[in-house]
């Protein structure tokens, strides 16, 4: 009986043994969890690519902001005033607001400032001899040149311009503009989809919409 006693102290050292062996394995795993749970959350790429497609629209709308709907122009303040309770009727309140736009593009063709005038009206004298249509400019910066011709066409100045230097005349092309004060009405941002304001533009053909940026007054009739 001897035996079976020794087989059953070598049996229970060997499951000692064991489970020692199985803790000392478990300890690490153990003391990592909290560390873990203290650190970064780990995110799967999946869940990292759905919230950068989420935050795509709200930096397009981010980069809208600050344009505000308006319609126009006007020729005088009347006329936009008279559009504005338009809208105001229709629901939407607008701001008047004045614009100046350099409009009627045209190319310039000239003689430069002489120093007299008097030089300026014998060289006008030589150029209508010659059949040149031409002009003494009166006043302002360009008082004394001589004006050859106003062109909307560019390469039409341009050929006004080599055949009076191959006369033997210093002529120039520059182009010119005039301003222009236009009136438009500027609204608030929430009303660019209104369907009042769809109806405003199809009672008036000739007014367009556009955005620009949206002033403090934006939002009330003036």
């Amino acid at each position: 009986m001897r035996w079976v006693f020794y087989s059953l102290v070598v049996l229970n050292l060997v499951y000692l043994g064991w489970q020692l062996t199985l803790g000392g394995h478990k300890q690490p795993v153990e003391a990592a969890v909290p560390a873990a749970q203290h650190g970064a959350r780990l995110q799967l790429l999946s869940e990292s690519a759905q919230r950068r497609r989420q935050a795509e629209p709200l930096r397009a709308a981010g980069a809208k902001q600050g344009l505000c709907p308006v319609v126009g122009p006007w020729a005088s303040r009347e006329e936009a005033g008279r559009a504005a309770i338009q809208l105001e009727a229709a629901g939407l309140r607008a701001h008047i607001r004045a614009v100046t736009v350099q409009k009627d593009h045209l190319n310039w063709v000239y003689l430069p400032a002489y120093d007299s005038r008097a030089r300026a009206l014998e060289v006008l004298g030589e150029l209508q001899s010659r059949g040149v249509d031409s002009f003494v400019v009166k006043e302002g910066e360009d008082a004394n040149a001589v004006s050859l011709g106003y062109f909307s066409s560019a390469d039409s100045a341009e050929g006004l311009r080599i055949k009076m230097r191959n006369a033997g005349y210093p002529a120039f092309v520059r182009e010119t503009s005039r301003p222009v004060t236009e009136y438009w009405l500027y609204l608030p941002m929430a009303q660019a989809e209104s369907p009042a304001l769809e109806d405003f533009l199809v009672g008036n053909p000739t007014v367009i919409r556009d955005r620009a940026a949206c002033t403090g007054g934006s939002g009330s009739a003036g």
